[in-house]
């Protein structure tokens, strides 16, 4: 990171800021449709399936899903530190509205695995572009805060999307889904469209089948240098963990052990939003307060690793005593705010991630790192996936939450050993 010159860290409020704006309407507004499709796919492989293998189908998608991201998010970040960025958001969007118009037209199983390997391909563009984009957007003053609000945006739509893709399908119907995400795409293209987003021509050498691969390495070499950063990679394996184990077991905990229904079910998943959105927003607050003194850039970065260090690493001690008693088999009211407190680990540990993420980089670099980041993340849920699912069908819910506490626990012991780099006044060269 070069060193900047000493000045007085003050900026104006983030919401006067028009390009986030813009930017965060785009993600809003892509997000709401991704979440419905979501749905809109569970109901579509059941109808196309006759509902004999749908689950089967949707657990497929979901691994392909994840494959694309690993195939395609680090040469995507190679791509983004070479050209310009709102350029590949504009065509990712595109694409992805082109590919969502064909769901509806779909006759056989393999053509829904093809779509949406496709579909998250271009996704892979898109993700980590977008998300490299923000500190360049926003400034590295605001940037814990623009995080903030995206996490929020997230948890909504985990939330409003169900509802939402139920109303499609009473109402006009289920292909009705599919192109409602289509159009929220090209809505998405078009906030980005009107983005001023920062971009200087740099002079690269010409792009050789060595140098490629070489630059695919670029954005892990970057994690792994860093101390800090090591740390915070080791935790997102505790964020995967105890992610993993909302996603995939609850809904057998809720209905296998506590005997209730759908309703039950999704009130726990929205304790897990809802603790994840107030802890967004409480982080925002706090690091915005005990950042404002900083006289200076490297005063700034100090501080931001000291608190990214104490969030992350209270994150996933959370995480772990949060999952460790539910082998007692709490009570709904219990296990919700248990659940409620996972989101808040897992909060805890993606805002100060990113945020360290963003200061480690500089402009030139961010786009591999960031898809880098992407990558190797999606590789730690793909492993959570199944190593909790397969758990769960041999063991039980309420032992597998309980193993998975200790796998979050011995996580956290592993990333304080790591340790987390300076914690006071410094900054970074730049070139790597």
């Amino acid at each position: 990171m070069p060193v900047p010159e000493p000045s007085e860290v003050a900026v104006a409020p983030l919401w006067r800021n028009r390009n986030f704006r813009l930017l965060f309407s785009a993600q809003v507004i892509s997000l709401l449709g991704s979440g419905v499709t979501t749905v809109g796919l569970a109901l579509f492989a059941y109808q196309l399936t006759g509902g004999v293998s749908a689950t089967a189908v949707i657990g497929n998608a979901l691994t392909l899903r994840i494959l694309a991201f690993l195939l395609f998010s680090q040469p995507a970040g190679v791509i983004a530190d070479r050209v310009s960025k709102k350029r590949i958001l504009i065509v990712a969007d595109v694409i992805r509205f082109a590919l969502l118009t064909l769901f509806p037209f779909i006759t056989a199983v393999w053509q829904i695995y093809a779509l949406i390997f496709a579909i998250n391909a271009v996704t892979a563009f898109f993700t980590p572009t977008f998300e490299s984009s923000i500190p360049e957007v926003v400034g590295g003053e605001q940037y814990v805060k623009a995080l903030s609000l995206s996490r929020v945006a997230t948890d909504v739509e985990a939330v409003a999307a169900p509802a939402l893709a139920g109303l499609l399908v009473a109402f006009l119907g289920l292909r009705w889904v599919f192109w409602f995400d289509a159009f929220t795409y090209m809505v998405s293209a078009s906030f980005v469209a009107v983005t001023v987003m920062p971009y200087v021509k740099r002079k690269l050498p010409k792009i050789s089948l060595r140098s490629f691969l070489t630059e695919l390495t670029t954005g892990t070499r970057i994690l792994l240098h860093e101390p800090s950063l090591r740390q915070a990679l080791t935790l997102s394996i505790a964020e995967a963990t105890a992610g993993a184990a909302a996603i995939v077991a609850t809904v057998s905990y809720v209905r296998d052990v506590l005997g209730r229904g759908e309703t039950a079910f999704a009130f726990v998943m929205a304790a897990v939003g809802l603790g994840s959105s107030l802890t967004a927003i409480a982080l925002g607050r706090a690091t915005g307060r005990y950042e404002k003194g900083a006289r200076d850039r490297s005063v700034l970065h100090g501080r931001r690793h000291k608190w990214a260090s104490r969030v992350l690493l209270g994150g996933g001690l959370l995480l772990g005593l949060v999952l460790l008693p539910d082998i007692l088999k709490p009570s709904l009211l219990i296990f919700s705010f248990l659940w409620m407190l996972n989101g808040a680990g897992q909060a805890l540990i993606a805002i100060p991630s990113s945020t360290l993420l963003a200061e480690h980089t500089i402009e030139e670099e961010r786009g591999r790192a960031y898809a880098a980041h992407f990558a190797l993340t999606h590789l730690f849920w793909l492993a959570s996936y199944p190593a909790i699912g397969h758990s769960a069908a041999k063991w039980g819910s309420p032992l597998t939450f309980t193993a998975a506490g200790v796998v979050c626990l011995l996580v956290t012991t592993v990333a304080m050993l790591l340790g987390y780099g300076k914690r006071d006044a410094h900054t970074h060269q730049a070139p790597r």
